[in-house]
């Protein structure tokens, strides 16, 4: 299972530069998963929160992660697993198995509190539990959504899973579990600035679910122990000898950490065995995030521990991923954090390789012997994540997928063919706002990047920058040893970047002004172009912007769904109409990414 499919694939995709889905760049396997006289198998999808590359221990980070490194020798590492450069593009690619730039769900901000973007309902478009669900599974969620909440039929009990626990927005307190509403220049509603709120400063709104009802029993208490409870709670029928559940299982467990705010756990043992882990800040500080990974090792190796204990471990398949790169420090300004993925360059929010490669697995004892023990460089993406596991449980999926099926590739060897991956394709991004001539730059603000192996391009900004003034740049590299910024050479405002993966992993030279490169950077540049056009597939973002309904304050200070059940079938079909009027207003040369 190689990444590398060398020049020859490279010289056919050159040759056929302006076919839209030649047999060299798409080719797909074919559907394969369990024989269907089998048992069903357990399947659990496991997304992790801003894990840096460097920082699980075996890719050498200074953080101790045995737990995870166990699971994860013992399986597949999947090393060329790629995601967006933020959570809520990848965690829609995730579920529904789509780009996140054909579903209008490509914020580069992530999806505002209050705001209605959300999965797409009425295009044929399923999710992976849904998909699941309608195949006989028992459907749980413990953890982060992210993906709409404006309306019930928006959270994962409208989206096919039987339960849900845990928390709606991107992040929130993991003591107080909420998240601001007002809190300095990070102000949604102004009127709310000032006014206190009983669940946290910055008239801050409560964010902790156990399906439609808020958990205040919780505040106060870590969210992580919370979260292995609910665990524990899904997996001990399984294990009981008298009744056992007739479904097998399908388990979406979104962790928490490492996600910003920085806290440490209340045992303080963690911090203690991480005192030599020193970087960041007082406020942003390395330490107390190797503490945080610690308790999220500990719940990753008691989910290994139950599984064994009830008898699932050999049942069950495990699909591990990062929804983004480690947040760097980049200053004492929101969201910095402290990860390394070092040597990787840049992080969350930038679209080089420490931003977009996930720290990737799969484990449990369902995976192939063979299989075991290995590593894969086959270019993989979040899209990937649902007809992998629909394969593998022999389910069907949607005809709206854009992943592929890896699990044959796995199971028999069946050759990965993909060398063309679009890792971010971004037309002016700001907040949902459609291109207008004039807007920003002219509308050259772009932020894109896209492989075809081994070269990889990065069209217009490699992120886009805060209206804060960065103490840093981003798109550096943290080291491990004492966790020192080196700077890159190159500037910033850059029409084009281009790297050869292959010899330059960590992204130090660019191509893109020499001249043996200029039919690369053409051809780039036009694959990119494509991807960016209305005729095949892209969607401008839905409307991100927070709705006055949703103040968490006109909801008894907690983030909840604030369209009415009874609007919903209306708001829909409204929402609907506006999608259709937006496309009509703009331009086919509007919906071109403007280079």
């Amino acid at each position: 299972m190689q990444g590398s499919l060398g020049s020859s694939t490279w010289r056919c995709a050159f040759l056929g530069a302006l076919v839209a889905l030649s047999s060299c760049v798409h080719s797909t396997p074919v559907t394969e998963g369990r024989n269907a006289t089998s048992a069903p198998k357990h399947v659990i999808l496991m997304v992790l929160d801003d894990i840096g590359w460097a920082d699980v221990g075996y890719h050498g980070s200074d953080f101790l992660t045995p737990n995870i490194d166990k699971m994860v020798n013992d399986g597949v590492k999947l090393e060329r697993m790629y995601t967006y450069p933020q959570c809520s593009p990848t965690r829609s690619s995730v579920l529904t198995g789509r780009y996140s730039f054909r579903t209008g769900m490509q914020h580069f901000t992530t999806l505002t509190p209050a705001s209605t973007p959300g999965l797409p309902r009425k295009d044929g478009t399923k999710t992976v539990a849904e998909i699941f669900q309608a195949g006989g599974y028992a459907t749980h969620m413990v953890g982060k959504w992210h993906v709409g909440y404006s309306k019930w039929s928006q959270t994962p009990l409208g989206s096919g899973f039987d339960s849900f626990f845990g928390y709606l927005q991107g992040e929130g307190d993991y003591y107080n579990h909420s998240l601001f509403s007002c809190l300095g220049a990070a102000c949604i509603f102004k009127e709310n600035r000032g006014v206190s709120s009983p669940v946290g400063e910055g008239a801050a709104g409560y964010d902790f679910w156990d399906n439609r009802q808020p958990v205040y029993d919780a505040f106060g208490q870590y969210s992580m122990d919370y979260y292995d409870q609910k665990v524990d709670e899904i997996l001990k029928p399984y294990g009981s000898k008298d009744i056992a559940p007739e479904k097998p299982l399908f388990l979406y467990f979104a962790e928490q950490t490492l996600h910003i705010p920085i806290q440490a756990p209340p045992d303080g043992s963690y911090v203690e065995r991480c005192r030599k882990v020193t970087g960041g800040s007082q406020e942003l500080n390395r330490t107390i995030l190797c503490a945080m990974a610690g308790r999220l090792d500990d719940s990753i190796g008691l989910l290994s521990d139950r599984l064994k204990r009830y008898g699932m471990w050999n049942d069950t398949l495990i699909l591990g991923l990062t929804d983004n790169g480690g947040m760097t420090y980049w200053g004492e300004v929101f969201p910095s954090s402290a990860s390394s993925n070092w040597p990787l360059r840049g992080g969350k929010t930038t679209v080089f390789e420490g931003g977009v490669r996930s720290v990737a697995f799969l484990a449990g004892g369902a995976v192939p012997p063979a299989a075991r023990g290995t590593s894969s460089n086959d270019l993989l993406h979040a899209i990937d994540v649902l007809p992998t596991l629909a394969g593998f449980a022999g389910l069907p999926t949607h005809d709206l997928v854009d992943g592929q099926n890896f699990w044959p590739t796995l199971q028999h060897g069946v050759a990965w063919l993909r060398h063309e991956l679009p890792i971010n394709i971004g037309v002016n991004p700001l907040g949902g706002l459609p291109f207008r001539p004039g807007l920003i730059g002219g509308g050259g603000l772009n932020y894109s990047a896209l492989i075809s192996w081994p070269y990889k391009i990065v069209v217009g900004n490699p992120y886009i920058t805060w209206a804060t003034a960065d103490e840093r740049r981003r798109d550096g590299w943290w080291t491990l040893k004492d966790y020192r910024y080196v700077p890159p050479e190159e500037e910033f405002a850059l029409p084009y970047r281009l790297y050869d993966l292959e010899k330059d992993e960590t992204e130090q030279r660019n191509l893109a002004g020499e001249p043996q490169y200029q039919d690369v950077v053409k051809y780039l540049t036009e694959r990119v172009r494509w991807y960016a056009s209305k005729a095949n597939g892209y969607k401008f973002e839905q409307l991100n912007l927070p709705k006055l309904a949703g103040n968490c304050r006109w909801h008894n200070w907690t983030w909840s769904p604030f369209i009415r059940e009874e609007e919903e079938e209306n708001d829909d079909d409204d929402d609907d109409d506006d999608d259709d009027d937006d496309d009509d207003e703009v331009s086919d040369q509007e919906q071109e990414l403007v280079i």
